[in-house]
């Protein structure tokens, strides 16, 4: 029988982890903004952005999902859209802002990748 400790320590972990996500995409989207010139780029911006785009993520994850790639690039355009209301910008320099955080992170990735010994391929996209 699983104690209640166990429990509770299973859900102190989800937490953390639930804080440690959002801060390292917090990290990576305040890294888009700033290179992209955003003038509103802040880390407290970046990290409500990145909950609201994970509330909007689990959302349009189930309504959308059925629809395959369409639902993808729909996803995308309402997380640019996000960016562009919340950082109140232009649509270009949001989705420069998304791209480049995005290979921060697929750079960051390879990088501890190599560093723990494993190769790309471990990544699950080869």
């Amino acid at each position: 029988m699983i104690s209640l400790i166990a429990i509770a320590a299973l859900g102190f972990v989800g937490i953390i982890g639930f804080i440690a996500l959002v801060a390292i995409d917090a990290i990576f989207l305040w890294i888009g903004t700033k290179i992209a010139g955003i003038d509103k780029a802040s880390f407290g911006r970046a990290i409500l952005a990145v909950i609201i785009m994970m509330v909007l993520s689990v959302i349009l994850g189930s309504a959308l999902g059925p629809l395959g790639f369409i639902g993808i690039l729909l996803s995308f355009v309402i997380t640019l859209w996000v960016v562009k209301t919340w950082y109140d910008t232009s649509w270009g320099k949001a989705f420069l802002a998304l791209i480049i955080a995005f290979i921060a992170f697929i750079v960051l990735s390879i990088a501890l990748l190599i560093a723990l010994g494993y190769g790309i391929s471990n990544l699950g996209i080869f």
